[in-house]
């Protein structure tokens, strides 16, 4: 079996790396399809040297159709913002009226702003943005409709079919597939005009409920647990006979791991006194957090305040992709900075947890592989600090209140009083254990998902019905 694997990052494929072996090593031909190939970045060591994985560059759609249905679906992805359950998510919202702007203005600006034709105030962004909350429900309902079936009526592209055709697979695999005006729709678009089909293993926790619209349905969409599976049938009209909960392949390593280093080991690496329990501080991304720093700062002085944890040992983990303003920190005694060595979760990234009493973070999935190793974890709401944490919907789903597992304190006094009982070890074990088994191993926390990945991917091509694929690569 030929499976074309389209990313639109070499990076990407860092979560579904071991996927992508177990293809390979099950016989079957893997081509990694991407767009505008960088030298700078290479795939992983594992793939390159697979005999049966090769890369491909992928072309965009040709037509005169290629920049209409990009400003066409940024549209559609910014309406879905309009929706009631968004009011609470105003960084979502923000972050979809931007890039709708930017594409509509062929990147020229990434603002929106307006004078109040009465105060004269100025508004600016999502101020302007949600005047189209005045429209009526059913008027918003109508113009989303009316997106819709010109996603419908826009023909498949003749240079990505001509693509498809000249490689010959048996199965077409895209993702994130969710990215604002996403391009990646057009190659379901295409697979599924020629026959092909398609199917969408999802990257990410937060994908379903914080990016773009799935503009054009696949055959299948490959998801972690229960809550995506609704995600997709409610935010993305996905039939729910086309989703298949696997668990989160990515994960996979992380819970096979141990720790490298002994305590004694591990402090003395990082600088920090083995006698003391350890709370590590886990970051977040950007978009999360602009003013992390600034945060950890006040929390840090919040904690020496408080009695039972003032003598705690403090290990900050910069996010991979924020890690300069953590090199100009100047670490107070007993605090220490880790930084990562790769984008996706390491044995470092374990060891700081597996060596922690508890961990804390804003909003990162990070918090995930605290969660596998057992460690409790608590958030406090930062505020001004981090508009996108509570500005977001997937920061609900890990809290303990929602039935997930982290706590979370609405200021640093109920945090402090948290953290001390976690560091006392009085904390629910067992429910941390069975949400991370819900969220990432619905199957079994003992089973894999990789390999019910694989043979979701190959029971869903040997069940395939496309009578016109005979013909599709014909030229």
């Amino acid at each position: 079996m030929t499976i074309l694997f389209h990313v639109t990052l070499m990076t990407m494929l860092r979560h579904f790396e071991g996927v992508l072996l177990a293809l390979a090593e099950r016989g079957h031909r893997v081509r990694v399809a991407l767009p505008n190939r960088r030298p700078d970045l290479q795939p992983p060591p594992s793939l390159a040297g697979h005999p049966s994985i090769s890369f491909v560059s992928a072309p965009y759609r040709g037509d005169a159709w290629a920049h209409p249905i990009h400003e066409m679906r940024t549209l559609r992805d910014y309406m879905r913002y309009l929706d009631a359950r968004y009011d609470d998510a105003p960084k979502l919202r923000t972050r979809a009226l931007r890039k709708m702007v930017a594409a509509v203005s062929c990147e020229h600006q990434s603002h929106l702003s307006a004078h109040c034709p009465y105060c004269q105030e100025r508004l600016i962004d999502d101020q302007v943005g949600r005047m189209m909350l005045a429209f009526r429900k059913d008027g918003r309902r109508n113009l989303a409709s009316l997106f819709t079936l010109m996603e419908e009526t826009i023909p498949s592209d003749a240079t990505v079919e001509a693509f498809l055709r000249a490689e010959r697979p048996d199965v077409v695999l895209v993702t994130p597939l969710i990215n604002f005006g996403s391009y990646q729709a057009d190659y379901v678009k295409s697979a599924r005009a020629l026959g092909i089909p398609v199917g969408f293993p999802v990257f990410s926790w937060d994908n379903l409920s914080n990016k773009g619209l799935i503009h054009v349905v696949p055959d299948r969409v490959f998801v972690w647990n229960s809550r995506q599976r609704l995600e997709a049938v409610k935010m993305h009209h996905v039939p729910v006979d086309r989703v298949v909960v696997t668990g989160a392949p990515r994960f996979d390593d992380f819970f096979q791991m141990t720790p490298q280093q002994s305590r004694e080991e591990f402090c003395a690496a990082v600088g920090l006194d083995p006698a003391r329990p350890i709370v590590a501080y886990l970051c977040s991304s950007e978009f999360v957090s602009s003013r992390e720093v600034e945060f950890v700062r006040r929390w840090i002085e919040a904690l020496r305040a408080d009695k039972a944890l003032r003598e705690c040992g403090i290990l900050i983990r910069p996010h991979p992709r924020e890690q300069k303003p953590w090199r100009k920190f100047s670490a107070p005694p007993g605090v220490a900075v880790a930084f990562p060595r790769a984008l996706n979760s390491d044995r470092t990234l374990f060891d700081s947890v597996f060596h922690s009493a508890a961990v804390v973070g804003l909003n990162t999935s990070a918090e995930l592989e605290a969660g596998i190793v057992g460690r409790p974890v608590f958030t406090v709401l930062a505020g001004d600090h981090a508009e996108g944490q509570q500005g977001t919907i997937h920061f609900q789903y890990l809290l303990k209140e929602r039935g997930g597992f982290v706590e979370v304190a609405p200021d640093f006094e109920t945090h402090r009083r948290q953290l001390a009982a976690a560091v006392r070890g009085d904390y629910d074990s067992a429910a941390i254990r069975d949400f991370i088994e819900r969220f990432l191993r619905p199957h079994g926390r003992t089973q894999p998902a990789t390999p019910l990945l694989v043979n979701a991917i190959e029971d869903f091509v040997r069940s395939a019905i496309a009578p016109q694929r005979a013909d599709a690569y014909q030229t």
